[in-house]
């Protein structure tokens, strides 16, 4: 059996006590829950209140699947007691049980095999016709005894020893068998006690000792996982266009009671927030590795055959030592021993830190407290025109309902957390890659309340006055909305406004620098898109241009002083009027450097920069068109050589095909003899092409030494 003792923040192992306790009373035997707190990273912090008197014991249910979580998290609230325990079965309590006797749960299932389990034990029987027969178990055998129409049954034959002898009896016709030992009766008690109590794989029951003297309010807090309370807002729009207006907001937490235990009366709390939040093992038993090592024993004396060969010393050394040395791994260092805590009844301030992390906490600072049964001093919280009471700490946002609420187990529930007016602006919010033509219906609202906004799914109402109330606009996705914050929120596609856009580009050069033959340019880039937006006939809209941001580009108009930014987007406002058409202009540049290896020119770039491409002065065109005049005779002399280069592959083709005809014909022959002059003359004009090559090649050479002087000289 595990025992774990969780108190006034501290865990230790307890060994048994000589303390005699009392059960703490509640309705129909479960403790009560008074607060529940539920958070939207898929927690849930549950606290039962309950009153005891003096030594008290308090066991309540625990699902399989939390036990770990409330191992990791319970806390006990007891000003005036000591500390106590608590325990609960192990992960495995039935084969824990079964590994101690000498039976197993098979076995207690079989009378037969029950009572060989016990063979040799004293045991008394009665009935079967005859008198009470008290001996030693000798076995118990199975036997097929014949009935009528020549059926036959398997009935179980008991042999005992008793003083006068060797008795035999059936256990179907005994009224009873009783072991006359104590403890056999207590060991098979105590198997169906624990099948009756841990027979479910799926709940655990936790018993919870609270030493102490007099009534007094104890307090349970833990935290395990729970499905994540949902947000539905609610948005009503007046009716109409115009600035400075209002709408009323109103959001509903969506809250489910999965546990098995109906929630009466409960203080309700919602969280919004991202605690770090993990789950660890905790029930699982883990043992420490140890090194296993060898038994010391003498060898036998053992005379070796000569083999006629003698063994290395690495050998042998391996043949002794190959057992040991190496072995079992080291042992992995121990975990920390927990550290055991005892109070001896001095009252003690105690504080239970909320879920996440959060600086608002519950304290217990007086019996007064505890007795007109609050929680004695949550720290304030802002008191907002509200559904729900609401107060931001450092990582997350609380809703307290002033109210309670009963839920019964397995159903949901809504809870109003928030409702009030929100400033907001009707906006026509163009996202070309949701809707290249139309823009989409927007609300951009503002958060000037006390506190944040959790997200959740946004339903859209307005106003009318045909309809004489409110008709339902369209669905947004409602994103968190931090105190003083403001987010667009696109309900439907607003089909009267339309925009189109044409985008261009160009790239211009500016300073120009050159050293090493390396020339350095100046670049900027520009990327111009025009909107045009014409709006409904009789309606005036107030269009937002949602313009994709480029990497390292820079936005140059309109004014970037008029211009939000977002992570991804520049946020352009434009007023239209009604019937108006307008049209915006977006210009976003990027200015770097480029660099190039003058050499790698073509003759085309060299004459470009000596005519007009780029910043340069009079003598830097002027040595452009220098290289551009090296540059064209070197590509003059390129064409030749490769003219040469196609007429010398043309006329050793058609060697090879002469060769080949000649190799077809025998003796000599007129026809041979003129292949052999075609060759001759073809080599001949081979020479001459090769001739002509080199004296290309050497002449490409000089200019293109010219051609680097000049780029060397060139610098400024």
């Amino acid at each position: 059996m595990k025992k774990f003792a969780v108190t006034l923040f501290a865990a230790a192992l307890l060994s048994s006590t000589a303390l005699s306790f009392a059960r703490a009373e509640g309705p129909s035997g479960e403790i009560p829950v008074d607060r529940v707190i539920l958070s939207t990273s898929g927690l849930a912090n549950f606290v039962h209140k309950m009153q005891v008197k003096d030594n008290a014991t308090v066991e309540f249910p625990v699902r399989f699947e939390q036990v770990d979580d409330i191992l990791k998290s319970l806390v006990i609230f007891d000003r005036q007691g000591r500390l106590g325990g608590v325990t609960l079965p192990g992960k495995q309590p039935l084969e824990q049980v079964f590994k101690d006797l000498p039976f197993s749960q098979g076995q207690l299932s079989n009378p037969m095999l029950l009572i060989n389990a016990y063979q040799g034990a004293a045991i008394t029987l009665k009935g079967g016709g005859n008198a009470a027969m008290t001996g030693k178990v000798i076995q118990v055998t199975p036997e097929q005894v014949e009935i009528e129409d020549g059926k036959t049954v398997t009935k179980h034959r008991i042999s005992i020893m008793t003083a006068e002898g060797m008795r035999q009896a059936l256990l179907e016709d005994l009224q009873s068998i009783h072991f006359d030992d104590a403890k056999i009766r207590g060991e098979i008690a105590r198997a169906l006690d624990s099948i009756r109590e841990n027979g479910t794989s799926e709940r655990r029951m936790l018993t919870v000792s609270l030493p102490g003297e007099g009534a007094r309010p104890v307090t349970l807090s833990y935290v395990v996982d729970a499905p994540l309370w949902k947000t539905a807002y609610r948005l009503v729009l007046p009716e109409g266009e115009g600035k400075d207006k209002k709408g009323l907001l109103q959001g509903w937490a969506v809250v489910e009671n999965m546990t098995a235990s109906d929630w009466n009366n409960v203080d309700m709390t919602l969280v919004s927030g991202n605690p770090v939040t993990f789950r660890q093992s905790l029930y699982e038993s883990y043992y420490v590795q140890r090194p296993e090592i060898p038994v010391q024993v003498f060898g036998r004396v053992m005379p070796r055959t000569d083999s006629g060969a003698v063994s290395t010393a690495s050998d042998m050394e391996r043949r002794e030592y190959g057992n040991v040395v190496g072995g079992a791994p080291p042992a992995p260092a121990s975990a920390p021993m927990m550290k055991s805590m005892r109070a001896r009844g001095e009252p003690m301030q105690v504080q239970a830190l909320a879920m996440g992390g959060s600086s608002v906490a519950y304290e217990y600072e007086s019996d007064a407290a505890m007795a007109d049964g609050g929680y004695g001093g949550m720290r304030n919280v802002a008191q907002a025109a509200s559904a729900a009471q609401s107060a931001e700490a450092t990582t997350q946002v609380l809703f307290r309902f002033p109210d309670r609420f009963s839920l019964k187990s397995g159903q949901s529930m809504m809870l109003p957390f928030v409702s009030r007016e929100v400033p907001m602006e009707r906006v026509a919010l163009y996202q070309p890659d949701t809707h290249p033509r139309h823009p989409l219906a927007a609300v951009e609202l503002k958060n000037d309340g006390d506190t944040g906004l959790p997200p959740g799914v946004l339903t859209l109402y307005e106003e009318s006055a045909l309809l004489k109330g409110t008709s339902f606009v369209g669905d947004a996705n409602m994103p968190v909305v931090a105190r003083g914050d403001k987010r667009m929120v696109s309900y439907a596609l607003d089909s009267k406004t339309a925009i189109d856009r044409e985008q261009k580009s160009r790239a211009t050069e500016g300073k120009i620098t050159v050293s090493q033959g390396v020339m350095r340019t100046a670049m900027t880039t520009r990327y111009e898109t025009a909107y045009t937006i014409k709006a409904p006939e009789k309606e005036e809209r107030t269009v937002v241009i949602e313009h994709p941001r480029m990497g390292d580009y820079q936005i140059v108009s309109p004014d970037p002083k008029e211009v939000e930014v977002t992570d991804t987007h520049y946020r352009i406002r434009v007023p239209v009027k009604a019937g108006e058409k307008k049209t915006l202009s977006v210009v976003l540049e990027h200015q770097g450097w480029q660099s190039y290896t003058i050499a790698s020119f073509s003759t085309g770039q060299l004459a470009a920069y000596a005519s007009d491409r780029g910043q340069l002065d009079s003598g830097a065109r002027k040595a452009f068109a220098r290289m551009a005049e090296v540059r064209r005779n070197m590509d003059d002399i390129d064409r030749k050589s490769a003219e040469l280069e196609r007429q010398r592959n043309t006329i050793f083709q058609d060697q090879q095909r002469v060769r080949e005809n000649l190799r077809s014909l025998t003796g000599t022959s007129d026809v041979q003899q003129r292949y052999l002059r075609k060759l001759n003359e073809q080599e001949d004009q081979i020479s001459q092409i090769d001739t002509q090559r080199d004296e290309l090649a050497a002449k490409r050479q000089k200019l293109e030494g010219d051609l680097n002087k000049l780029i060397a000289e060139l610098s400024f």
